[in-house]
C-alpha cells in the first residue's frame, strides 16, 4: 500500500456543504460572440490532473460503494457544483440522491461445508477446499441432484428441496459469474435448498482463497439460496463415495437432473445484513430559453471504483481508479464549469450527474433513471464519460453513434474542430459488450438517445496501478472539450436528437 498526496484531502476535511442550497446566480446578460470559446478554454489538462488526483488519492481508498471514501468524493463533487452556482438536483433540495444498498457480510469463522456419503463425512477446509456465498436459509441440508453445467428451468420440480450441483467453467471470468448467477436464480425459483458449484480443475488454493475473500461481503439484492463452491477433487471423491461418477454425469447429453441420493450436503453460511444509502450527485444549470428550459441534456460519469483489494507485487492494495472513472468524473466537472462561466446559459437545461455503484452493476444510474429528479420524459439525451484518459492520444471511441442523430453530430463537430486532434471511432470492441457496461445503458433502456465516450481498457484496468500519473491529461482535456461542443450543439438545437428507425429497434433488443 502506497502513501500519496493526502494533504489536500486533509485540508478539504469535512467543511463541504453537500446538502446546502444553491449559490446565488448572476442574472444572465447577452453573450458576446467569443463567449463559447472562452468557456471552452477553461477546460485544461492541469485542471483535469488536479481533479483526478483528488479523486484517486490513497486517502479515498478506492471509492468503493459504499465507503467513507465514496462519501468524501460525493462531498467534493457537490461542493464544486455549488461553487459553480449550479442548482441542486438531488433529494430534498440537496445535491445528493441516495439509494438503497444492502450489504451481506458472511461470518467466515462459522461458515462450513460438509459432504456426507454413507459413513464418509468430510468437513471441507474453508478458503482452501471451499468458499460460500451466503443466502437464505443460513443453514441448508439436503441430498444432491446433479443438473449439469447449465440448469434447464423446465426441470424445476426435480430441484425442489434439494442441494443442486452444477459444474462450473474452468476460469473465474465473466462466463463463470454469469453461469453461476443464472443457476442460482433458477435454483431459488425452483425451491432448492442450496446450490453446489463444482469448480474447474485449474482452480488453485490461491484462487479459492481470493474468491473466499471477495465473497465474504456481497450485495443482497433479493432472497436467494446459499452457494457452496467446492474444489473439484473433493467433489469427485464425494460423488464416488456415494456411488456416482461425476465425470460420467458431466458427459451426459441429456438435460434432466440426476438425483445423487447417496450424497448429502450441509451448507452453513450465517450472515449479517446492513442497509446503506450511497449517493449520486446531481446538479442543474437551467436553460435560458423559456420554450426549452424544461428539457434536459444529462451528462453522466461514475465516481465510484472498487476500493481496497488484493495487493500487487509492490504491496499496493488501494485500487485508485484514476482512469476508471475519476477521469470521466473530472470531465463532467470541467464541462459544468465551462458552461457555468457563460454569460448566457444554453437554451436547454443541463443536468450533471455523478453516479456511484457503477462497479456493482450500474446501480446509481439505474436508480436515477427509475427515480429521476426531473421528469424522465424531459430528458432528451445522455452523454456518458467513462475512462477517457489512456491509450492512443489522437482517438476516442464513442459507442452508440449508429443508433441516433447524435452519431453524425459528434463526427461533424470533431471534423470542424481539428484543433482537438481527435478521430472519433465507433465501437471497435463489439465482442466485449461495452454497450452494457456503463451508465448510458440505463438511459438507453428508457429510450433516451445516448452516447458513451470511452478510450478503452488497459493493463492497469481494475488494478492498484491505475494512478493519476499514468493519465494522458492532455487527451482527457481534449475529449472533454469535444463533449463540451457536442453538449452545446444538443442544448441549443430546438430539435432534440432522434433515434434512427433501426437504431431504436436495436436498442430495444439490447435493453430488454
Amino acid at each position: 500500500m502506497r502513501t500519496r498526496r493526502t494533504g489536500a484531502l486533509l485540508l478539504f476535511g469535512l467543511t463541504l456543504s453537500a446538502c446546502a442550497g444553491p449559490a446565488t446566480r448572476v442574472s444572465p446578460v447577452a453573450a458576446p460572440v467569443p463567449a463559447a470559446e472562452q468557456a471552452e478554454a477553461t477546460i485544461t489538462a492541469n485542471d483535469m490532473y488536479a481533479r483526478i488526483a483528488f479523486l484517486a488519492d490513497d486517502a479515498l481508498r478506492g471509492r468503493n460503494t459504499p465507503s467513507p471514501g465514496l462519501e468524501v468524493a460525493a462531498a467534493y463533487i457537490a461542493s464544486e457544483f455549488r461553487r459553480m452556482g449550479l442548482e441542486p438536483a438531488g433529494d430534498n433540495g440537496t445535491y445528493l440522491q441516495r439509494y438503497p444498498f444492502i450489504t451481506r457480510v458472511l461470518d467466515t469463522e462459522a461458515a462450513a461445508v460438509e459432504l456426507r456419503a454413507g459413513d464418509t463425512r468430510t468437513t471441507l477446509t474453508y478458503a482452501v477446499d471451499t468458499y460460500v456465498s451466503p443466502g437464505q436459509p443460513a443453514t441448508a441440508e439436503s441430498q444432491v441432484v446433479y443438473a449439469g453445467s447449465i440448469i434447464d428451468p423446465a426441470h424445476g420440480d426435480a430441484l425442489r428441496g434439494r442441494v443442486v450441483a452444477i459444474s462450473a467453467p474452468d476460469a473465474f471470468d465473466r462466463t463463470f459469474r454469469a453461469q453461476v448467477a443464472r443457476a442460482r436464480a433458477i435454483a431459488t425459483a425452483a425451491g432448492a435448498r442450496a446450490l453446489l458449484v463444482v469448480l474447474g480443475p485449474s482452480a488453485s488454493q490461491g484462487d479459492i482463497a481470493r474468491q473466499a475473500s471477495a465473497a465474504a461481503s456481497t450485495r443482497a439484492i433479493q432472497p436467494e439460496v446459499p452457494v457452496a463452491f467446492v474444489r473439484r477433487d473433493q467433489a469427485v471423491a464425494a460423488f464416488r463415495a456415494a456411488g456416482s461418477d461425476l465425470a460420467a454425469l458431466e458427459a451426459r447429453s441429456a438435460s434432466a437432473p440426476v438425483a445423487v441420493d447417496g450424497l448429502t450436503v450441509t451448507v452453513t453460511a450465517p450472515f449479517r445484513d446492513t442497509d446503506h444509502r450511497p449517493p449520486n450527485v446531481a446538479a442543474v444549470l437551467p436553460g435560458s430559453d423559456p420554450a426549452l428550459r424544461d428539457t434536459y441534456i444529462v451528462l453522466s460519469a461514475h465516481f465510484d471504483h472498487v476500493g481496497v483489494g488484493a495487493p500487487d507485487a509492490t504491496g499496493d492494495s488501494i485500487y485508485n481508479g484514476a482512469d476508471d472513472d475519476a477521469s470521466g468524473t473530472a470531465g463532467i466537472l470541467e464541462v459544468a464549469e465551462a458552461f457555468a462561466s457563460l454569460p448566457v446559459p444554453p437554451r436547454r437545461s443541463l443536468l450533471f450527474l455523478a453516479v456511484s455503484g457503477e462497479e456493482k452493476g450500474l446501480l446509481g444510474s439505474r436508480w436515477f433513471s427509475d427515480n429521476p429528479t426531473v421528469p424522465i420524459e424531459a430528458i432528451v439525451a445522455n452523454v456518458n464519460l467513462d475512462m477517457i484518459g489512456r491509450n492512443a492520444p489522437d482517438s476516442i471511441v464513442v459507442i452508440g453513434q449508429e443508433f441516433s442523430s447524435m452519431g453524425p453530430l459528434v463526427q461533424r463537430i470533431a471534423t470542424e474542430r481539428p484543433d482537438l486532434g481527435l478521430t472519433v471511432a465507433e465501437d471497435i470492441w463489439p465482442e466485449e459488450n461495452f454497450f452494457f457496461r456503463s451508465d448510458h445503458f440505463n438511459f438507453a433502456r428508457k429510450e433516451i438517445p445516448a452516447l458513451f465516450f470511452f478510450a478503452g481498457v488497459h493493463e492497469d484496468y481494475h488494478r492498484p496501478s491505475d494512478h493519476v500519473e499514468k493519465i494522458d491529461t492532455d487527451k482527457a482535456a481534449r475529449i472533454t472539450r469535444l463533449v463540451y461542443w457536442l453538449t452545446s450543439a444538443l442544448a441549443n438545437d430546438p430539435q432534440p436528437p432522434q433515434w434512427t428507425g433501426e437504431g431504436l429497434e436495436r436498442v430495444r433488443q439490447l435493453t430488454q
